[in-house]
């Protein structure tokens, strides 16, 4: 297999996401799920597989020296996402061990590092985990459904995937579950608050949720699969999907769930802030400079500064909570006004 040097990344979204540094073990997915809007990057870079280059990998985040915010990130040790893009423990993964070693060589760095993967019980049996390491099993609503029809049984079986958690949790490790796609149309919150209970009976309590990232390749995919797409791209716009994610918060909410969800500003639901993070996570070390820290040290009453890390532009950082950026949700957005900047 071809290796590839760009194998660590940061999201666009750095200014308000706390889990933005990444890295992809391998350039596509095996799995290659229906509802995956990401596998549309393969018509561009390729489709041919691709593995990250281990040892520059390493060097790259022992050796950081530029001003970027990607250098700037892994200086101060954010936490790191591993399979952003791509399942780190896909088939491929037994044959050559990427991540794996990836996730060894963090461990003996004490990084801390959230594994977001469909395949949970590999992650664990392949690398051992450690004191650094969190699990964020990838399951849709849906359950084996979902995993017969948009997973076609490729991955780890979803319900099982929920036992691994608990068994994880058990051994001491931080778990949680990423719930996207919630896909408006096809599933229903009937689906929502079923998965909701059998997490919690797993001991499991953070749950993500956010609705489906459409594109061409996507509906395509759906339409083969004989879902109805015209009623999905409908259930998908802001009006209709904030009636829906607004039931959602709210059963969430009443099983005692903390659910991340990075489109609170659509919902109209009173509490913003039921995680730290969109992804329904507690980090170790989050990127601090997200409008859930941002907002809150305004509220209690301090210079927004002394939660800013250097990642990111801060002059942009400000019109996200002042309302005056234009092309992203703001904090105007999510209160009905701005805050007065100290």
């Amino acid at each position: 297999m071809k290796t590839y040097k760009s194998a660590l990344g940061m999201r666009g979204d750095m200014l308000y996401c706390p889990l933005p540094l990444s890295i992809d073990s391998y350039w596509t997915c095996e799995p290659n799920c229906l509802h995956c809007y990401s596998r549309r990057i393969n018509r561009t870079w390729g489709e041919d597989f691709r593995m990250a280059d281990v040892e520059a990998v390493k060097k790259q985040l022992l050796s950081a020296k530029g001003k970027s915010p990607l250098h700037q990130a892994i200086r101060q040790k954010k936490t790191l996402r591993l399979g952003n893009r791509t399942d780190p423990f896909q088939n491929c993964e037994r044959e050559y061990g990427v991540s794996t070693a990836l996730t060894k060589f963090l461990m003996s760095q004490k990084w801390d590092t959230v594994i977001q993967t469909k395949f949970p019980q590999r992650a664990w049996e392949m690398t051992g985990l450690g004191k650094y390491s969190t699990v964020m099993a990838v399951i849709m609503v849906g359950l084996e459904e979902d995993w017969h029809t948009l997973e076609r049984e490729q991955t780890e079986n979803p319900v099982e995937r929920i036992k691994t958690l608990q068994k994880i949790k058990a051994a001491g490790f931080r778990v949680g579950v990423n719930g996207e796609p919630f896909i408006p149309g096809y599933h229903g919150v009937e689906q929502f608050q079923t998965t909701v209970k059998l997490l919690k009976q797993h001991g499991i309590n953070r749950f993500n949720v956010y609705n489906l990232h459409i594109n061409d390749l996507v509906l395509k995919n759906l339409h083969g699969a004989g879902l109805d797409i015209e009623k999905i791209w409908y259930m998908n716009q802001d009006a209709p999907w904030k009636k829906t994610l607004k039931k959602l918060l709210a059963i969430a909410d009443r099983h005692g769930i903390i659910l991340g969800c990075p489109d609170f500003v659509n919902s109209g639901w009173e509490d913003v802030q039921k995680s730290n993070t969109c992804c329904g996570l507690d980090v170790e070390n989050p990127c601090t400079w997200n409008t859930h820290h941002f907002k809150r040290a305004i509220q209690q009453g301090k210079d927004p500064l002394q939660v800013w890390d250097g990642v990111g532009d801060y002059e942009e950082g400000v019109k996200i909570i002042d309302g005056s950026l234009k092309d992203m949700y703001t904090m105007k957005d999510v209160s009905g006004k701005g805050w007065k900047l100290l």
